[in-house]
């Protein structure tokens, strides 16, 4: 284990776990020098990727800046910190928390699967499996994937988030209630629309999750904040799960007539009121074939599926009728009621268990 100030860092396999604690600017200390190494490496892959090579190197500096420009003031103080013990510079950083939003803006945007089954489909309490997929020169980055664990002093939740080391926001997320999330691209049926001049969508969530102990809580601050970009979110609890399809103009509750007890998200919405046709699956990163496989993997495992059948489920490739694909670059399988989740790197570290609750450290209400 290593220690800085109030902080602390694990590995669990490939993935890094920073156990932070104290104001937002003590945790970003904290944060910079014990992810220092994989900051520096997020950095330096990314000015390879991008800044030796782009036409104009400044540009991609203000991508960065305008993504932090709206941040809520405890984040900024976070990477204020953080520029502090890590060795890079705000400038620095503030790529290296942009750098997916960066590589989306050059490539093509992320894409990912999740599925959450409770009641009829468990067989037990609420399972969660996700996938996450992005651009193939991710995996370079796999030795910085990061679980930082936020235990604020100003009186929020303790949440940890699952990413890449330097980025400050929600793509996967677990709090000390309970709540899990997980986000989706949205782009097939919301659109392309990007506001530079809203708060990132990521970041809010961030947000949702330091300030909401219950779905209901999460589902309100949803109808409450306009998304920058269109986005699919996923939040579960121990006994049910939800999902937002969340457009820069609007935002739905996914409501599921014929499966209760199961959802999946893939990358276009489904909730009928929208009137929407469905997206062209080859254009759209098989969006539509995704989504119906995990339904058939569901029906058929209907009543059975507990933490290991949904890794198999997980594990089950598109070419066989699942979700993964060479794209896919880490998976999450979670049981909220027990604080208990499974990451995975395909081919380079197989299901490995995080007890969430010593994370967390929940308190008593």
């Amino acid at each position: 284990m290593e220690t800085f100030e109030n902080g602390s860092k694990i590995k669990k396999g490939r993935l890094n776990i920073l156990d932070l604690s104290g104001t937002w600017r003590d945790m970003g200390r904290q944060y910079g020098a014990l992810a220092a190494g994989e900051l520096r490496d997020m950095y330096d892959k990314a000015a390879e990727k991008f800044l030796n090579t782009a036409p104009d190197p400044q540009l991609i500096q203000q991508t960065a800046d305008k993504f932090i420009a709206n941040y809520p003031f405890r984040f900024k103080e976070l990477m204020r910190g953080m520029a502090e013990t890590s060795g890079l510079s705000a400038e620095e950083l503030r790529i290296v928390n942009a750098i997916e939003v960066i590589a989306a803006e050059c490539l093509l945007p992320p894409q990912c699967s999740g599925i959450a089954v409770w009641g009829d489909y468990s067989a037990g309490p609420l399972v969660y499996g996700r996938n996450y997929d992005y651009l193939p020169w991710f995996k370079e980055l796999s030795g910085d994937l990061t679980m930082a664990a936020f235990h604020p002093a100003d009186g929020s939740l303790s949440v940890a988030t699952i990413g890449y080391a330097g980025e400050i926001y929600a793509v996967n997320a677990m709090n000390e209630k309970g709540l899990f999330l997980e986000l989706n691209n949205g782009m097939p049926s919301g659109g392309a629309l990007w506001y530079d001049s809203r708060i990132p969508a990521i970041a809010e969530l961030l947000g949702f999750m330091l300030d909401c102990s219950t779905l209901d809580e999460i589902e309100s601050a949803f109808q409450t904040t306009r998304a920058n970009f269109a986005y699919i979110v996923g939040v579960a609890d121990g006994q049910t799960a939800r999902c937002f399809e969340w457009p820069v103009f609007d935002v739905k509750l996914r409501l599921s007539h014929s499966r209760p007890g199961l959802t999946v998200l893939t990358n276009h919405f489904t909730e009928f009121s929208w009137g929407l046709p469905r997206p062209d699956d080859r254009k759209y990163w098989l969006t539509r074939t995704r989504r119906t496989n995990l339904l058939n993997l569901a029906k058929h495992f209907k009543g059975t599926i507990n933490e290991t059948v949904m890794k198999n489920i997980m594990d089950t490739r598109i070419d066989d009728l699942g979700a993964t694909t060479d794209l896919t670059l880490y998976q999450l399988v979670a049981v909220p009621e027990r604080y208990e989740l499974w990451f995975k790197i395909p081919d380079e570290q197989e299901w490995t268990a995080i007890d969430m609750k010593e994370i967390l450290r929940p308190r008593e209400d």
